[in-house]
C-alpha cells in the first residue's frame, strides 16, 4: 500500500512537471555525452527524455528533443576537436534522428491507445459493503443506495431490469403455471 502511494505520487509528479524532467534529463543526457567524448557512443540513452515527454503526449516536445539531441552531437564533433568525415557524421545524425522520430510517433500512438482504453475501462476495486437483504451499498459518505445507481455511476454500465427463472417461480407462481401449461 506504502509503494502503490509513493508510485502514485511520483506519476503526479511527472505528469505535472514533463516538460521539466524531459529537459533536465536531456541535458544531463548530452553533458554526459560530450564528457565521454565522440568514441564512447550511447545513443539508446537519448530515448528517455524523448520517450517521456512522448508517452505524456507531449508532442512538440518530444519532436523537438528528437531533432535537437542528436543535431547537437554534430556540434560536440567541431567541439572535440577530432577528425572525423563530415558526411559520415551528418549521415549518422539523420539516421539516429529519424529513427529517435519513428520512436516518438510509435510511443504517442501507444499513449493515445491507453488512453482511450482508460476512457472505456473503469474498474471498481476494494470491498464494497452491500446488504444482505436489500443489496444497497454504501457510499463513502455513509449513505445507501441500488446497486444499480451506484454501479452507473463509477462505471458507464447501465441496467435493464429482468427476472430470473427461479425468482418467477417464487414471486409468481400462477405465471409459471399458465406458461408451463401454454407450452
Amino acid at each position: 500500500m506504502i509503494i502503490r502511494n509513493i508510485v502514485n505520487c511520483l506519476v503526479i509528479l511527472v505528469k505535472r512537471k514533463t516538460i521539466i524532467i524531459c529537459l533536465s534529463l536531456a541535458a544531463i543526457v548530452l553533458w554526459v555525452d560530450y564528457i565521454t567524448g565522440w568514441f564512447i557512443q550511447f545513443p539508446i540513452v537519448y530515448i528517455l527524455p524523448v520517450g517521456i515527454a512522448a508517452w505524456h503526449l507531449k508532442k512538440s516536445a518530444a519532436y523537438t528533443l528528437a531533432i535537437l539531441l542528436p543535431s547537437t552531437r554534430i556540434a560536440f564533433h567541431f567541439l572535440w576537436n577530432e577528425i572525423q568525415i563530415l558526411s559520415v557524421v551528418f549521415t549518422n545524425t539523420l539516421i539516429f534522428m529519424a529513427t529517435l522520430l519513428i520512436y516518438v510517433y510509435l510511443i504517442i500512438l501507444i499513449a493515445h491507445q491507453r488512453k482511450e482504453l482508460e476512457k472505456e475501462v473503469n474498474i471498481l476495486e476494494g470491498i464494497l459493503p452491500i446488504c444482505a437483504s436489500c443489496k444497497k451499498i454504501q457510499n463513502k459518505d455513509g449513505s445507501w443506495e441500488q446497486i444499480e445507481g451506484f454501479i452507473q455511476r463509477h462505471s458507464e454500465a447501465d441496467f435493464s431490469h429482468s427476472i430470473c427463472p427461479d425468482c418467477m417461480k417464487k414471486l409468481y407462481p400462477e405465471y409459471v403455471k399458465d406458461m408451463d401449461s401454454d407450452s
